[in-house]
C-alpha cells in the first residue's frame, strides 16, 4: 500500500465457544458463524486463538492437535474461497517433534496468505507447546497485517515488532480465560484483568495509528488445575473488539457468542512515527504479580524441553499427515 492511498476495508471478529479436542463440532459452528460475518459484508473474518483445538492445560490438549495441513487448514481455506473473503485462526500444530500454536490467514482465491506462531507460549502453555521467533507479519494485497496472539501482545517485543514493520492492520487472537476469585485472585486482580482485555484493541490502535481487530473465545471453561488460579468452573468473558486507526472503539461484545462487522481505514498518515514505550519485558506497567507467569513458562519449558511423550505423540500426528 503505497503512502498516499487510503482504503476501508469490513472487518469481522467473531466470538464463539470452543469444546476441548472436538475439532470438527467446533469448526462446524464456526462455519455458522463465519457466513453471519460475511453476509453482513465482512472482508477479513478473524476467529479465536485455538478456536478447533479448545484449551486446557494437560497433556490431552496433544489430543487436538493437527498435522500442518490438517483439518482446521482445508476448512479455512475452503471457506475463506466460498465466500470470498480473508479468514484467520490459530490451531495447535504437530510439526516433527513439537507442537506450536500456528496462526493461518487465508486468502479469498483459498490459499494460504502467511502462517504465524506464537513466539512465547504463556504461563501454562509452555508445558505443552514451543515457541517460534519467526515473522508475525503477513503480506496482502491491502498491506501488512500484524498478527499477536493472546499474552503476547502484553509483552514488548509485539507492539516494537509491529512499529518497526510499520503494519497496517492488527490482528490478536485469544483464547483467555477470566481468573476465578481466589486467594490469590482478588476481585480487583480479575477486574485488571478483564479490563486488560476490554482495553487491548483500543490500546494498540492509538499506540500504533492503525485499526485493530481483537477476539476472544466466550462461554465456560473447565481444566482440571484444582487450587489454581484458572481451573474448573472458570470461563472465556468475550470482550472482542474493533478499534479505527484513531483508537476509537468501533464494536465490542460483551460474554456472550457472536459476531461483530466494522469498516475500518486504513490510512498511512495516521501511523506513529516515534517507537512506542514499553517497561522492560511489558508493554506497559501493571501489578507486580504479572511476573509470576515468567517463571511457569521457565518451569514449563524445560518439562517439554524433556518429555518424550512430548516427542512421540508430535511425530505420529505429523506423520500422520504427511501419509495422507
Amino acid at each position: 500500500m503505497s503512502k498516499a492511498e487510503v482504503r476501508t476495508i469490513r472487518v469481522a471478529a467473531v466470538q464463539m465457544e470452543s469444546k476441548n479436542g472436538l475439532i470438527d463440532t467446533n469448526l462446524q459452528h464456526a462455519t455458522q458463524l463465519v457466513d453471519r460475518a460475511a453476509q453482513k459484508g465482512a472482508k477479513l473474518i478473524l476467529l479465536p486463538e485455538f478456536m478447533p483445538t479448545g484449551y486446557i492445560f494437560t497433556k490431552s490438549i496433544w489430543d487436538g492437535a493437527e498435522p500442518t495441513k490438517g483439518p482446521t487448514i482445508k476448512w479455512l481455506c475452503e471457506n475463506s474461497h466460498r465466500l470470498g473473503v480473508w479468514l484467520g485462526t490459530s490451531f495447535l500444530e504437530a510439526d516433527g517433534e513439537d507442537f506450536f500454536n500456528t496462526f493461518v490467514l487465508t486468502t479469498p482465491q483459498g490459499k494460504e496468505a502467511g502462517r504465524v506462531r506464537k513466539q512465547r507460549p504463556a504461563a501454562f502453555e509452555a508445558y505443552f507447546t514451543k515457541g517460534d521467533s519467526g515473522p508475525h507479519v503477513i503480506d496482502t494485497e491491502f498491506g501488512k497485517i500484524g498478527v499477536g496472539i493472546c499474552l503476547e501482545n502484553q509483552l514488548a517485543y509485539i507492539p516494537h515488532m509491529m512499529h518497526r514493520q510499520s503494519v497496517d492492520l492488527m490482528l490478536m487472537p485469544h483464547s483467555a480465560p477470566t481468573p476465578r476469585h481466589s486467594l490469590f485472585f482478588r476481585r480487583k486482580q480479575v477486574e485488571y484483568y478483564n479490563n486488560t482485555l476490554r482495553q487491548l484493541a483500543a490500546r494498540y490502535a492509538s499506540l500504533l495509528g492503525v485499526p485493530v481487530v481483537m477476539v476472544n473465545k466466550s462461554g465456560s471453561w473447565k481444566t482440571p488445575l484444582p487450587g489454581l488460579p484458572f481451573g474448573q468452573n472458570s470461563t472465556f468473558p468475550g470482550l472482542s473488539t474493533i478499534a479505527d486507526s484513531d483508537g476509537t472503539v468501533k464494536a465490542q461484545l460483551g460474554s456472550e457468542e457472536g459476531v461483530i462487522v466494522e469498516d475500518v481505514t486504513l490510512d498511512p498518515s495516521c501511523k506513529r512515527h516515534e517507537p512506542p514505550q514499553c517497561y522492560g519485558r511489558w508493554a506497559w506497567k501493571g501489578p507486580w504479580w504479572r511476573n509470576i507467569v515468567p517463571l511457569l513458562e521457565a518451569m514449563g519449558g524445560l518439562w517439554y524441553s524433556i518429555s518424550p511423550q512430548r516427542k512421540r505423540r508430535a511425530r505420529e500426528i505429523s506423520s500422520a499427515g504427511t501419509r495422507t
